[in-house]
């Protein structure tokens, strides 16, 4: 129970420090010097107060969540050198949202699954934005708690004084701050009593750094909000929500199966036709040569962005149609064959594209944009197989998916920053 508490009392009292270094050092970092360094003790930082939030309830991380720790440093780690700075930095975000559920075992499904775009706004939303008071209430608890246990009838205690003092003490310096721009003669007094306790303070910094003293106040309450309102939340709330989502699910499958295996069916044979007159053009990179018009690198750029673009359609029309049609009527069966000649035609873009980024890259060599572009066309092809399966099946692989897609997405950056170390840094 002591430990327990502990980490409750710990969890609290690092929310300002971390959301300070959120806001200085991950959010808005716009030096050059020690990006990685930066992000990789940011997130070891995030996962240890993660890890004393939800201990300090009692409860114990699910195992799922290590994975998505584990996903999370190999990100940071090859942050610049990886993928994609960018994609790095949303994959990072959504991470430590979809921790904050994963941990306390809060899923709409119960499990990593087709929900998860849900379960990340619930975090992003619910927990974050509607637990921005939790700190409070978990202050006011630790306090109470350590009355009943010293059997004393107050409500006051240590833990508070010092969160009370780390959140006023940064405004306390922006005041001085203040005080010292109005009045010449109170700013020498300030900087001769700083300077006969040899305390080193460089106004300047204090200056430049006071937004990020303010903001880190609002930042810290929702960032504890995501993680203290999470561990604090049963499931209760997530199991009525998930009842209302699968109720609404149900009522938009109204569209038949015939219209739908009809309005798929236009696009399987658009694409076959599209496939007659491109044959020789796309597929000429497999026996190592180019149509005579094209260089290398305009056959590679050529078409792969629309191939991408068809692929993403593709998929779009599977959910719109999962979502929409009502699978008890007849023509089920139908819809479901055009759906999967439709994934069928996915993959044979997918392989075109990849095809594509091969020769490109065997010819011209390594750059984090090319691997991010093949990863993407891996798991645009990987996507098309879990619908193949889920359609045939009837089993839903979208868990499958997307531990696929984040795994990848880590090995890929791993292999980039070998890559990119090996080859003395190319860009």
């Amino acid at each position: 129970m002591e430990l327990t508490r502990t980490s409750k009392i710990a969890g609290i009292l690092l929310a300002y420090p971390i959301a300070y270094a959120y806001l200085k050092f991950f959010l808005f970092d716009t030096g050059s010097a020690n990006v990685t360094l930066k992000k990789v003790v940011f997130v070891l930082f995030f996962i240890i107060w993660n890890e004393l939030v939800v201990r300090g309830r009692g409860k114990t991380p699910s195992k799922e969540t290590y994975f998505w720790y584990g996903i999370m440093g190999i990100v940071a780690l090859t942050f610049t050198t990886g993928l994609s700075e960018d994609v790095s930095f949303l994959g990072l975000h959504l991470c430590a949202f979809y921790v904050a559920i994963v941990s306390n075992g809060l899923m709409y499904e119960g499990r990593t699954g087709s929900f998860i775009v849900a379960d990340l706004l619930n975090a992003q939303f619910r927990k974050g934005f509607g637990g921005m008071g939790q700190i409070f209430s978990d202050l006011a608890n630790s306090g109470r708690d350590k009355a009943i246990g010293a059997g004393k009838d107050r409500r006051g205690s240590a833990v508070g004084a010092v969160l009370i003092i780390l959140v006023l003490f940064p405004v306390f310096i922006v005041a001085v701050l203040l005080l010292s721009q109005i009045n010449t003669a109170f700013g020498k007094a300030v900087s001769s009593i700083l300077r006969s306790l040899d305390f080193m303070v460089d106004i300047r910094w204090i200056f430049s750094n006071m937004g990020f003293f303010i903001f880190a106040v609002p930042t810290a309450m929702y960032l504890y909000g995501l993680l203290g309102r999470s561990a604090a939340s049963d499931g209760a709330a997530e199991k009525q929500a998930y009842g209302r989502l699968v109720k609404w699910r149900s009522s938009c499958r109204r569209i038949s199966p015939v219209v739908t295996a009809f309005v798929t069916g236009i696009f399987v044979l658009l694409y076959l036709v599209f496939f007659v007159f491109e044959a020789s053009y796309l597929f000429s990179a497999f026996a190592g040569r180019l149509p005579e018009e094209f260089t290398a690198a305009e056959y590679a750029r050529k078409g792969f962005f629309e191939l991408t673009g068809i692929m993403l359609i593709n998929m779009m029309i599977y959910l719109l149609i999962s979502y929409f049609e009502n699978r008890e009527l007849t023509g089920h069966k139908v819809s479901a064959g055009m759906i999967t000649a439709l994934m069928s035609e996915s993959i044979v873009f997918a392989v075109v594209s990849f095809s594509k980024l091969a020769l490109y890259y065997l010819r011209f060599g390594y750059t984090p944009k090319r691997l991010l572009a093949i990863w993407g066309t891996l798991i645009f092809a990987a996507g098309a197989v879990m619908v193949i399966i889920s359609t045939v099946k009837r089993r839903d692989m979208s868990k499958a998916w997307i531990f696929f897609a984040s795994a990848s997405f880590a090995v890929m950056s791993a292999v980039s920053s070998v890559l990119y170390l090996v080859m003395g840094g190319i860009d």
